[in-house]
C-alpha cells in the first residue's frame, strides 16, 4: 500500500502510547482494558485471536467470572469507533478477528521495513533504512492500556526486538565506518542496559578507533567487575578477545584496511540455489531440526542413502530453512566422495573455507593440522552452519568440523561413516526413497496439477516405476513433460520395461536401477548432437563446468553449445546453477561417463579431451590467479583417464 493511501486509512500504533489515527484525527479508544482488547487484536491484524488469549491478556490467571461478557462489551464499544473509518472487528466462534492489512499496524510496519533494509545491498543503505524502522518507535511499547502477564511478556518482547535491531543497525553502520559518532548514542545504550555485551564491544571499538584507547579498556575492566560482582560471571569470549586485540594494538582505524585476518569479519553465503518442488522428508527435516538446535554438544547431522535419493537436495533445502539461525554464514563444500573424479583433499576443504571466511589466500596454512586450528579458531564463537556434501571418509570430514557448540554441520554421504557416530556424536538421518504418496506428489509439481489429475494411476506407475527415487521421478517428469498430454500412462510402461532391460549402476541396488531406466529413457529421446554432447561431458572431471569447457569439449561453437545444454537442461540431465555454469549430479555423471565408453569411438574421446586441455591451458594464460582456482575451470586433467 502507497504512503499516499495510507494517509486516509487507519493506522493503529503500539510502538508507545495505544492509539488509533486516521487523517491525522485520533480515534477515541475508550479505558485501558479497551484499548488491551485493540492491542491483542493488532498484533494479529488479519488472524482470528481466540477468546481465552484476550482474557488471559487482560487479566491473566485472575479473570473474573463475567470476563466473557466484559470482552464481548469492550469490543462493542470499539466497533462504531473503528466503523466510521471502515474498519471492522469480525466475530468467529473462536474468537475475533481485526479486518486490517499488517502494514497499518506499526509493529509490522516495523517488521517490514527491517526485512527491507537487510536486503539492501550496501552497509550504508542498510544503516539508513534500518534508522527509519527504529524511527517508527515512540517510546515503551503497549503503554497507556491496563491487563496481566501476558501483555507484561509481550512488552518484554516487542523491546528486546528494538534493541537488537538498535544494535544491528549500530553494527551495520560501525562496518560503515561510522562508529566514532556514534559514541554518545552507545554511552547513552550502555548505561541503560551495561549487560549487554554486543553493545559493550562496539563502545570500546569505537571509543579505541577514536583515539581513546584507554577509555575502551576502562570501560571493558568496568563492565568485567560489574559481571562477576553482580551476576558472578566473566565477559564472554568476543568481549575478551577484543579486549586482546586493544591490548596488542591490532584494531584497525575506522576506514582503513585490517592488520590481522582473523579480524576480518566475513559472512559466507555458499549454500547452492534452493531445489525446486522439494517434496516430503517431514521426519528427516524435524531431526535435523533437533540436532541442530540442542545447544549442550556439538550439532552434527550425518544423512546417508543410496546415491539419487536426494541427500544434497534434503540438505541444501533445509539449510536455507534454518540460515537464519546461523548470522555469521554458511558454508558448503562438496567433498566428491563416491564420484569417478579424485575426492577433495581435506587440506583443499580448509583452504576453500579460510578464504571464505576472510583469510587471505597467502596466509592460509599448507597443513591440514594448522589450518585446521585456524578454521576452528575463527568458528569457536560464530554462529555458523557447515554443510559437507558427498563425503567419502571420516577421515575427509573429521578435520573440517567446527569445535564450537554455537555451529551445526549435517553431512551427505553414500556411506555409513560409522566413526563419526561413534567417536564424534554424529546423529544419523538415514534417507530412504520418497513414500508411494510423496513420489506422487513431486510428480504433480513437476508436470502440473491438471497432468496429475487427468492420470492420476499413470502417475502411480511412474512412481514405482521410478522406485519412488528423486532424481529419477525428475528425469522420468521432465522426458514426459516433453511429450503429448495424455500419453502418461504409455511412457510409465515403456519406462518400466526399459528398467526391467537394465542392468543396476553402481552400488545402490533398487534406487540406481530406477535413476538408469529413466536417465536411459531421457537419454534415448536426444537427437545425436545432443547424445553426443551428454556423453562427453561424463569424461569432464568435476561435476561443475562452464559453457566454453563443454563447446571446447565437443568441438562446437559456443552458440551451437548453449542451444544443446538448453536441451540438457529441459531434460533434466544437466542443471544451469546461473547463466553459462552447469552442474552434473553424480549419478548422471556415471552414466553418462558409461555412455561415452559404450559409444564414443575411442579417438573421438582423446580428440575431446586433447580440445578441453587446450582450451584449459588457453584459459589459464588469460585469467588471473584467483579465476584460475574456480571450480567452472576442469581441474586438475590429471583426473582424467
Amino acid at each position: 500500500m502507497s504512503e499516499r493511501c495510507l494517509e486516509h486509512v487507519l493506522k493503529i500504533g503500539l510502538l508507545g502510547a495505544v492509539q488509533a489515527r486516521c487523517e491525522c484525527r485520533e480515534i477515541p479508544l475508550g479505558p485501558p482494558r479497551q484499548r488491551a482488547v485493540l492491542a491483542l487484536l493488532a498484533l494479529e491484524a488479519g488472524r482470528t485471536v481466540p477468546m481465552e488469549r484476550l482474557i488471559r491478556g487482560l487479566w491473566g490467571e485472575r479473570a473474573p467470572a463475567g470476563a466473557r461478557g466484559l470482552v464481548q462489551g469492550y469490543v462493542s464499544r470499539l466497533r462504531p469507533a473503528l466503523a466510521g473509518v471502515g474498519v471492522t472487528i469480525a466475530y468467529a466462534p473462536q474468537g475475533y478477528l481485526l479486518e486490517l492489512a499488517s502494514e497499518q499496524v506499526d509493529v509490522h510496519e516495523f517488521r517490514i521495513s527491517v526485512t527491507r533494509a537487510r536486503s539492501l545491498d550496501t552497509d550504508e543503505a542498510r544503516a539508513v533504512a534500518l534508522r527509519h524502522a527504529i524511527a517508527l518507535w515512540r517510546g515503551e511499547p503497549l503503554s497507556g492500556v491496563s491487563g496481566g502477564e501476558l501483555l507484561d511478556r509481550l512488552r518484554e518482547t516487542l523491546a528486546e526486538e528494538r534493541l537488537s535491531v538498535i544494535e544491528e543497525c549500530l553494527n551495520t553502520e560501525t562496518r560503515a565506518g561510522r562508529d566514532t559518532v556514534l559514541i554518545p548514542e552507545l554511552i547513552a545504550l550502555v548505561a541503560e542496559h551495561p549487560f549487554r555485551e554486543g553493545l559493550v564491544g562496539l563502545l570500546m571499538l569505537a571509543l579505541c578507533r577514536a583515539g581513546r584507547r584507554a577509555d575502551a579498556l576502562e570501560r571493558y575492566e568496568r563492565t568485567r567487575r560489574r559481571l562477576v560482582e553482580e551476576l558472578g560471571l566473566d565477559p564472554g569470549p568476543e568481549l575478551r578477545q577484543l579486549h586482546q586485540r586493544i591490548l596488542r594494538g591490532t584494531v584497525r582505524a575506522a576506514g582503513t584496511v585490517l592488520s590481522s585476518p582473523v579480524e576480518t569479519v566475513t559472512v559466507p553465503a555458499q549454500l547452492p540455489a534452493e531445489p525446486g518442488q522439494f517434496t516430503g522428508r517431514a521426519a528427516e527435516l524435524r531431526l535435523l531440526d533437533s540436532v541442530a538446535t540442542r545447544g549442550d554438544t556439538v550439532a552434527i547431522s550425518l544423512v546417508t542413502g543410496a546415491g539419487g535419493v536426494g541427500k544434497t537436495a534434503l540438505a541444501v533445502h533445509w539449510a536455507h530453512r534454518i540460515r537464519s539461525r546461523f548470522p555469521d554464514g554458511q558454508l558448503y563444500v562438496n567433498l566428491r566422495g563416491g564420484s569417478p573424479q579424485r575426492p577433495l583433499r581435506p587440506i583443499e576443504a580448509l583452504g576453500r573455507f579460510l578464504r571464505a571466511l576472510g583469510v587471505p589466500a597467502d596466509r592460509v596454512p599448507d597443513t591440514v593440522e594448522e589450518a585446521g586450528a585456524v578454521y576452528r579458531s575463527l568458528l569457536a564463537d560464530r554462529r555458523v552452519l557447515v554443510v559437507l556434501d558427498n563425503a567419502g571418509s571420516v577421515e575427509q570430514v573429521r578435520p573440517l568440523l567446527p569445535g564450537g557448540r554455537r555451529c551445526a554441520t549435517v553431512v551427505t554421504s553414500r556411506e555409513r561413516l560409522a566413526g563419526l557416530v561413534v567417536r564424534d556424536g554424529a546423529v544419523p538421518v538415514p534417507l530412504g526413497a520418497l513414500a508411494s504418496e510423496e513420489a506422487v506428489t513431486l510428480f504433480g509439481k513437476l508436470l502440473g496439477g491438471e497432468r496429475l489429475s487427468a492420470e492420476p494411476e499413470a502417475a502411480r506407475d511412474l512412481a514405482r516405476s521410478c522406485g519412488y527415487l528423486p532424481l529419477a521421478l525428475r528425469v522420468a517428469a521432465a522426458d514426459i513433460a516433453g511429450g503429448p498430454a495424455g500419453d502418461t500412462a504409455g511412457r510409465a510402461r515403456r519406462l518400466a520395461d526399459t528398467r526391467r532391460s537394465m542392468p543396476t549402476l553402481g552400488t545402490a541396488g533398487e534406487s540406481c536401477e530406477a535413476a538408469r531406466g529413466a536417465l536411459d529413457r531421457s537419454y534415448r529421446h536426444l537427437d545425436p548432437p545432443s547424445r553426443r554432447l551428454f556423453r562427453l561431458l561424463g569424461m569432464l572431471p568435476g561435476p561443475v563446468f562452464a559453457l566454453e569447457a563443454a563447446a571446447a569439449l565437443a568441438g562446437t561453437t559456443p552458440g551451437e553449445t548453449d542451444r544443446l545444454l538448453c536441451g540438457l537442461a529441459a531434460a533434466r540431465l544437466v542443471e544451469e546453477t546461473e547463466p553459462g555454469r552447469y552442474v552434473l549430479h553424480d549419478l548422471v555423471r556415471e552414466y553418462a561417463l558409461d555412455r561415452a565408453w559404450a559409444e564414443e569411438p575411442g579417438p573421438s574421446r582423446a580428440r575431446a579431451l586433447d580440445a578441453l586441455l587446450t582450451w584449459y591451458l588457453h584459459a589459464v594464460r588469460e585469467a588471473d590467479e584467483e579465476a584460475c582456482h574456480t571450480d567452472a575451470i576442469p581441474i586438475p586433467m590429471t583426473a582424467v583417464t
